[in-house]
């Protein structure tokens, strides 16, 4: 077998608990990276961006309203490398804009914004304090693998792709197994959408769908 990237994979829905249980406990304190990881990793589980993208974001891209740290409930984010340089407009669901307001608000008010403003990468370094250097990739995949192993304490080696994958399969399922929502939600191809599942009829959107996804 090749080397290479190993298959995605969707996590199991007992560690899905334990990954969301202990990243709410860890936001809990207050801890700079903590909120920035569970902000990061629910954006992530809205099965929209990858990695990449995510980390190519703004601040002003998803903050409709600085004075009130108010995160837009669509997201455009302009052409950019990290995006492959096509535009991207996308819903996240309010968990994740909780946890992205959550994060923001300690980051300005510990000071790791630049000149104390919501502007500049939106996932920032924690080794550049008050520099507004966006978090490197490999940071944030070493801080997830930590997670993962302290916090979380999960049965299987689970990579950040997976946290996209499933939450697409999830997003899929709210959708009633609609592959044309999903395509429209995640701007993937419809093919790719379609891939394994039969599309059913589903009236409504994507917000609508991650509504779904999360309501208690």
């Amino acid at each position: 077998m090749p080397v290479g990237k190993r298959k995605r994979i969707a996590i199991d829905s007992a560690d899905e608990k334990r990954i969301i249980r202990a990243l709410d406990e860890w936001a809990k304190t207050g801890d700079f990276a903590g909120l920035r990881l569970r902000a990061f990793v629910y954006l992530l589980w809205d099965g929209t961006v990858r990695t990449k993208a995510a980390l190519s974001l703004q601040t002003q891209d998803v903050v409709a309203d600085p004075k009130a740290l108010r995160v837009s409930k669509q997201i455009l984010q302009p052409p950019c490398e990290g995006n492959r340089f096509r535009e991207l407009h996308f819903h996240v669901s309010d968990r994740t804009r909780d946890a992205i307001a959550d994060y923001l608000r300690v980051a300005r008010n510990e000071g790791w914004l630049s000149n104390g403003r919501l502007e500049g990468p939106l996932f920032l370094s924690s080794y550049h304090r008050g520099q507004g250097k966006p978090a490197a990739a490999r940071t944030m995949i070493h801080g997830w693998t930590l997670f993962l192993e302290e916090r979380a304490r999960v049965s299987k080696d689970y990579q950040l792709d997976d946290v996209v994958y499933t939450g697409r399969l999830a997003f899929l399922k709210a959708a009633g197994g609609d592959s044309n929502l999903l395509s429209e939600h995640a701007g993937i191809s419809q093919t790719w959408a379609a891939a394994g599942y039969s599309d059913k009829s589903s009236p409504g959107s994507p917000k609508a769908v991650l509504d779904r996804m999360h309501k208690k």
